[in-house]
């Protein structure tokens, strides 16, 4: 179902970088500063690692990318770091967008396509004359752009991150102009105006004459809220007071707006239309499926509705493009433990168990792992309930139990397909587990997910399942325990101190932080007044050693399975490590991870 496309941001839109010198542009040039040498100049970047980011150039001439970009890539320099260097070649002054409260009038004055293709938004306007921010100052002609859009003579520049731009761009199309047309909406149906956060509230985008009925432009200002604050879950809930509407940001819920209840009917009927539910069912749970295109962007989502006493509640997933999913490198594991699963994916047979509560990113990482397996030479079946993310070259098989088709059965019958990979997306009974332990002892390499809390507890659960520990101690092969943590945002982070209280229930002594420098985010528009923005794994792994074997086969609990694998490094660990080198906070640390009796 289409909602309508507009103002999106282009697939392959230029980056800030693209004007930045290529790599035989180097250091010693007569011709003019730059921006290397600007960056080593600073300090901001040593002699050594700005060779290696032109090296990096060389060996790949096809990618086209511009030092600036490949220094970001390697983690040589930041992006602020990038924008000071080019500020400095082209002496301009840097601008920090997060500290400014632009008017979104005034930033609306250039289209939104225009302004997020050419990263440049505007600051300030006084009489013939505005203040632009710039990622790509060295993109002149934009400038003769700006000015017949603005209709101005003079413009003042600054250089901004990429993301401090396209961030500062997204909150004032969030703002103002789509709080008054949602509270325009509810007027046209005799309602009045809702109680909404702007930071997360957009314009609905512009209708077709079929679509333009007042409350299908209210359903796709929310949803477009939801997609530009990068949320999971949409959670549509009747109350006695109204209809409320919260985003699920980086695992947390974030209310957004409160509806009047004379909305709260249409508003539920729309979004069960959209899914293919029966709106006239309201009294059983019902669950759907549907992808539209909204803002130019291609969502698929998938909606339960709960009867309530206020009424239907619906929750809408909105599920991962694959494209878009991250892959191995990318989910936060330590080079050694990206190390250790590659090896394992690679092996023709074996369990590969990955583990942790509802939310932890398990998905993710089974899907991660997944594509590092697909190749032409491999066979590869999944079994799902249900298939969330669609991948081209594998065959999907979706569970249906009112049909009969549960995972056991299911499993049984991908077996007889000769397939060399098998992924069962949740282990749920003795029969799936016994299934899938004796699938990888015949030749296949089976992945699967559990929810316990950490690894060492997932190899006793397929022993309380009534697996035989000798049949568990020759199959399984790895077992990966993870959670998703925050990140602190990047524009409002700053060293903090940690607290006694936060201290004392970690278990740290001040002499386990001293020289520690953490981070803390205070709040800004940027990250929605939370501190955080972005979401990262912790991993703790469990490799099916002789040991851990031995332990399996003469006393399958969880202390003998721990004492077996004492050099594991467990979840509170690594998450401990992350927030020493700034990657986390302690808040997270403790909110995420357990200190398990079994921590080894």
């Amino acid at each position: 179902m289409t909602l309508e496309a507009s103002g999106h941001r282009p697939a392959h839109a230029a980056s800030p970088f693209d004007a930045l010198p290529l790599a035989e542009d180097r250091v010693d040039s007569d011709e003019r500063r730059r921006l290397g040498a600007v960056l080593v100049a600073s300090g901001r970047l040593s002699a050594l690692d700005l060779q290696v980011a032109l090296d990096a150039q060389l060996t790949a001439p096809a990618d086209r990318r511009r030092l600036g970009q490949v220094l970001v890539d390697l983690g040589l320099v930041t992006e602020h770091d990038v924008a000071a260097g080019v500020a400095d070649l082209m002496g301009l002054p840097m601008i920090d967008l997060s500290e400014v409260r632009a008017d979104p009038d005034l930033v609306r004055v250039l289209p939104r396509g225009f302004a997020v293709a050419h990263r440049v938004v505007v600051v300030t306007r006084a009489a013939d004359r505005l203040v632009i921010a710039l990622a790509d100052p060295l993109n002149v002609v934009v400038l003769d752009d700006v000015r017949l859009i603005a209709g101005v003579r003079e413009i003042d520049v600054r250089v901004a991150t990429e993301s401090q731009v396209i961030d500062l761009i997204t909150r004032a199309y969030a703002s103002g102009a789509g709080a008054r047309a949602v509270d325009a909406v509810l007027e046209q149906l005799d309602l009045p105006p809702v109680h909404h956060n702007s930071d997360y509230i957009v314009a609905p985008p512009p209708m077709t004459d079929v679509e333009a009925a007042p409350v299908v432009r209210l359903v796709n200002a929310i949803l477009s809220g939801a997609l530009d604050a990068g949320a999971s879950d949409v959670h549509i809930e009747p109350q006695q007071q109204g209809l409320r509407v919260r985003y699920r940001v980086d695992g947390v819920l974030r209310d957004v707006m409160e509806v009047p209840p004379g909305a709260a009917n249409a508003v539920v009927s729309r979004l069960k239309i959209i899914a293919g539910l029966d709106i006239a069912e309201r009294r059983v749970p019902q669950d759907g499926r549907t992808n539209f295109t909204l803002d130019g962007r291609a969502v698929d989502a998938r909606v339960s509705s709960l009867p309530s006493i206020h009424g239907e509640k619906v929750v809408l997933r909105l599920l991962d493009n694959g494209n878009e999913l991250p892959s191995l490198d990318e989910l936060g594991m330590v080079p050694e433990d990206v190390l250790a699963v590659r090896r394992m994916l690679n092996s023709p047979q074996g369990l590969v168990l990955i583990t942790g509560p509802t939310g932890s990113g398990k998905t993710s990482t089974l899907y991660a792992a997944l594509r590092e397996t697909l190749t032409p030479e491999r066979n590869v079946v999944t079994l799902e309930d249900p298939v969330e993310v669609q991948l081209p070259g594998i065959t999907q098989v979706q569970v249906n139990e009112r049909t009969g088709m549960t995972f056991a059965r299911g499993l049984r019958a991908i077996l007889r397909q000769d397939p060399d990979v098998v992924l069962v997306g949740e282990i749920r009974d003795a029969e799936t587990a016994e299934l899938a332990l004796r699938a990888s002892l015949t030749g296949h390499l089976v992945l699967s997910t559990l929810h316990t809390n950490d690894s060492v507890s997932a190899v006793t659960r397929l022993v309380d399942m009534g697996a035989e520990p000798f049949l568990v101690a020759s199959s399984l092969a790895l077992v990966m325990a993870q959670r998703l943590v925050r990140r602190p945002c990047p524009s409002c982070a700053a060293p903090s101190e940690p607290d006694a209280e936060t201290m004392s229930a970690l278990g740290l002594d001040p002499a386990d932080v001293d020289g520690v420098h953490f981070m803390q985010g205070a709040g800004c528009a940027d990250c929605g007044r939370t501190g955080y923005r972005g979401r990262v794994g912790v991993f703790e792994l469990l490799r099916i050693t002789p040991d851990v074997r031995a332990a399996l086969l003469t006393n399958p609990t969880e202390a003998s399975l721990a004492a077996a694998a004492s050099g594991r490094t467990t979840l509170r660990t690594a998450a401990l490590d992350l927030a020493r080198s700034g990657g986390t906070t302690l808040t997270e640390v403790l909110r995420t991870t357990e200190r398990s009796g079994w921590s080894g």
